[in-house]
């Protein structure tokens, strides 16, 4: 497949320069491509680097498979729960103004030209990244947004109001014609499965799922409603991931993780591995998945207290703790196989879809296709589900059983969906979260409260704050909320 570059440094400098490219209300009409074909893999990578970069960094400090290095600080506000209205704010609006501008030109340009491939995939991403938005910041520009002059201010709309949007338009665009001869092949253009819109018919279903189970406990009923719908129609899902891999070991055709943060900056030390994740793997032996997420120094692996930048009494030398390892070629995913499985197992385990019978082998395909995606045969991954394996399936009480896939689906999007996982972490309620500090009475995996952490021991984050530049312009601006103020379907 045709490489392609994601200039994330690029995108940086733009949005540090230049006001008006901050703007979320910028004129779709004047977008930087002018074909659905281009504006599709704009939009799509676009995505990708804003959502795999400090969004993910971001998650992967919250649920604790990453610390920030003690000898430099380039995340030690996100390790220390430091939550302003500045943190992210040039993610915050490249999502507007590069992934989200681009994905709706794609869409009205496909849908005046009747391509109803292209405006499937336009508008199954850009509902992908609107969810992930809401999830973020609870309320966000939806329907009024990027109509550039004709709503200059537009309102934020609640989380709900999002999802339920999303529904009615991930369906209208599934009941359109994909066998009419307006319809193009986008080819590599599309950059997660190379135009085949079967594919994409399977992710619009899993996104669906996905939106459905994530309001389990705020609107249970719905939730089940949309899900056996989806069950009693095709129940047509994804079987692979949803993903970029076209990444070079190139400057600026790198993987946007390892490009923003490995090539980029003076140090390549700043991720560490948390103590927390370190040491959830050794207890059960998982000894395979921490070889493959991190680097073993001389003296053994070993990962660092959360949020410990020197207040500890304990002597701390970087070299001694393991790094995150982060590869120029990486594979960049939206949705993981590992997920999509877990997601499903989940659903069984609650006794819809396919019922409670099926839980189990979805649960162990789960972790299977967690040890592939790290590159390990999946071979060795029955030796820790089978029998008294430390990941066997309780085949117990409903909630027992939900606990170990939230805690698999957990160890699987390690490094590769932070974001995703801290949601899922909030949602579900494991990791649960400990007062204990590390030591003989700590249990293994639970998240402790960082050691310079600054919202006060027990007080998580759940969402980040408004942007200043939103908040600056935008006068229907929500008022602030602390960060550590829950998420509308948060209601475990």
């Amino acid at each position: 497949m045709k490489k392609i570059a994601i200039f994330l440094t690029t995108f940086a400098v733009v949005l540090a320069s230049c006001s008006d490219f901050l703007d979320v209300n910028k004129d779709p009409n004047n977008a930087p491509t002018n074909t659905p074909a281009l504006a599709l893999p704009a939009g799509i990578a676009s995505a990708g680097a804003s959502l795999v970069t400090n969004y993910n960094i971001m998650g992967g400090m919250w649920v604790q498979y990453w610390a920030q290095n003690n000898g430099s600080n380039q995340y030690k506000n996100l390790d220390a729960y430091i939550v302003q209205q500045s943190t992210l704010n040039t993610d915050f609006n490249e999502v507007y103004s590069g992934s989200l501008q681009d994905l709706q030109f794609a869409r009205n340009e496909s849908k005046k030209q009747g391509d109803w491939n292209l405006y499937l995939m336009s508008t199954v991403m850009q509902s992908y990244v609107y969810q992930m938005m809401a999830d973020i910041y609870d309320e966000i520009p939806f329907d009024e947004a990027l109509q550039g002059n004709l709503v200059q201010h537009p309102h934020f709309r609640p989380g709900q109001e999002v999802y339920d949007s999303l529904i009615v338009r991930i369906d209208e665009a599934l009941s359109k014609d994909f066998d009419v001869s307006t319809n193009t092949d986008p080819g590599t253009q599309d950059l997660l499965f190379n135009g085949d819109v079967d594919r994409w018919i399977q992710f619009a279903n899993t996104l669906k799922l996905k939106i459905y189970l994530r309001q389990i406990y705020a609107r249970p009923a719905l939730a089940q409603s949309g899900i056996e719908a989806l069950y009693t129609g095709s129940a047509n899902f994804l079987t692979t991931s949803a993903a970029m891999s076209q990444f070079d070991n190139v400057e600026n055709k790198s993987n946007p993780l390892f490009e923003a943060d490995r090539r980029k900056l003076n140090s390549k030390e700043n991720i560490k591995a948390s103590r927390t994740f370190m040491e959830y793997l050794e207890a059960n032996d998982d000894t395979l998945r921490r070889k493959a997420l991190f680097t073993k120094p001389k003296n053994g692996y070993r990962g660092i207290e959360q949020g410990n930048f020197g207040e500890s009494t304990v002597s701390i030398v970087p070299d001694d703790i393991s790094t995150a390892i982060i590869n120029a070629t990486d594979t960049l995913y939206f949705m993981s196989l590992p997920e999509i499985l877990f997601i499903r197992a989940e659903v069984a385990a609650r006794g819809m879809g396919p019922g409670t019978a099926a839980a189990q082998g979805l649960y162990e395909a789960g972790i299977r296709a967690a040890f592939d995606r790290m590159n390990l045969p999946d071979t060795l991954a029955p030796k820790y589900y089978e029998d008294d394996g430390p990941y066997a399936y309780p085949n117990g009480a409903e909630e027992e059983n939900l606990r170990a896939i939230a805690m698999q689906k957990w160890v699987a999007l390690a490094g590769i969906e932070g974001l995703e996982a801290f949601f899922e972490r909030n949602r579900l309620g494991y990791p649960e979260y400990t007062t204990e500090t590390y030591g003989e009475t700590y249990t293994p995996g639970n998240l402790v409260y960082p050691i310079g952490g600054v919202t006060g021991k027990g007080n998580y984050p759940k969402r980040l704050l408004f942007p200043e530049t939103e908040q600056n312009r935008n006068p229907n601006t929500p008022a602030q909320v602390p960060a550590t103020t829950k998420i509308w379907w948060d209601q475990k």
